[in-house]
């Protein structure tokens, strides 16, 4: 037979599991959308788009998850309330704390997860979104041609594409070239192909086409087969730039040796700083949001009373106190040490909260 304990966590796992899916899968594709341009107009390959948006997800978990476990506790708590099973456990002898304990050995599992995310998977993720990401942006995302637009690529150079055959494949093509202003160059091509040399530069490779060159006394016209557009002289500055590292990006240890480096911008090592504080305060919100929850909704419902007033309150409750930490960490990344310090008072004024709800509840019980 299935004990108490087992009984609550296997409750309270089920609603948790679906609001940690449905917000989840809407905020995920809230920020997908912001790539999808780059599969419909600029033909980047969907397994890239789909493994740019993927490696989002642990950078979304890790608010999603506090949210979650906080709202599936509310939910598992309101139907013991509404199927009268909170009042048979208690008249059976069971305290509050019988319920009470599994759901916080619920909530140490989501805690050790949530340090998995911050300390582990986020880094990483976030590291390899933004290697893509650029990438995407310098190399590959210059030659991302949308199709009926005349696409500028770096300052002169202008390709006109009627249509794009395939990720690679290109129809109809028409390039002005001004990089000498004296003898500006137009070619056209039936088809085209983009290309990445040996470093990775890409080029543009035009077939069965015409060259046009307009001299200061003459017109040139040339016609070839295929003519590999060397445009790596106009982009390629642009694609040297080093990409700047985001504070996500960095293990523990390298915030801290970062964040005392006196060749760091002020601005940057006050959001190492603060960045280093959330990975170890962030993960630790389910706990008080669970107490939170159980401090409205872990007692004997009152005769004729609903207990859509109990949930609301502690909705009010874990909304109040997720505000205050996202509004504190906010203000120590500007450089506020009493946020960045403060900040780690707010679980223990969150559990003495719950503490004092609840003992207010049971004396007017």
């Amino acid at each position: 037979m299935m004990t108490l304990p087992g009984y609550v966590v296997k409750d309270v796992v089920k609603p948790t599991l679906m609001a940690l899916g449905i917000l989840l899968g809407l905020v995920w594709l809230l920020q997908s959308l912001r790539f999808l341009d780059l599969v419909i107009n600029k033909g980047l390959d969907f397994s890239v788009f789909l493994y740019l948006t993927l490696m989002l997800i642990p950078r979304l978990l890790t608010l999603i998850l506090p949210i979650s476990v906080f709202v599936g506790t509310i939910a598992s708590l309101r139907r013991w309330q509404d199927d009268n099973e909170l009042t048979a456990v208690l008249s059976l002898g069971h305290g509050p704390k019988a319920l009470l304990y599994p759901l916080l050995g619920w909530g140490v599992a989501a805690v050790l997860f949530g340090y998995v995310l911050f300390l582990e998977l986020l880094p990483r993720s976030t590291t390899e979104f933004k290697d893509l990401q650029y990438q995407i942006r310098t190399q590959n995302g210059q030659l991302l041609l949308e199709e009926g637009t005349f696409n500028q690529l770096g300052k002169n150079l202008m390709v006109y594409l009627k249509q794009r055959v395939g990720p690679t494949t290109l129809d109809q093509i028409l390039v002005h070239d001004t990089r000498n202003p004296e003898q500006p160059v137009t070619w056209y091509a039936r088809k085209g192909e983009i290309t990445l040399d040996a470093e990775g530069f890409p080029q543009l490779v035009l077939q069965n086409g015409v060259r046009q060159e307009v001299g200061p006394k003459q017109v040139g016209m040339l016609e070839f087969d295929k003519y590999n557009l060397d445009i790596r002289q106009s982009l390629g500055q642009k694609m040297m730039e080093p990409r700047h590292k985001d504070v996500e990006e960095y293990a523990m240890g390298q915030l801290l040796v970062e964040a005392a480096k006196e060749t760091t911008p002020i601005n940057d090592r006050h959001e190492m700083r603060s960045e280093w504080h959330k990975r170890l305060l962030w993960p630790l919100s389910p706990l008080p949001l669970i107490l939170l929850a159980a401090a409205w909704l872990l007692r004997a419902p009152r005769r004729h009373q609903s207990s859509w007033k109990a949930m609301a309150a502690a909705g009010a409750s874990g909304v109040l106190y997720l505000g205050a930490l996202l509004g504190m960490q906010g203000i120590s990344e500007d450089g506020a040490t009493w946020a960045l310090y403060g900040q780690w008072l707010l679980p223990v004024i969150g559990c003495a909260a719950a503490w004092k709800i609840s003992r207010r509840g049971q004396a007017h019980g």
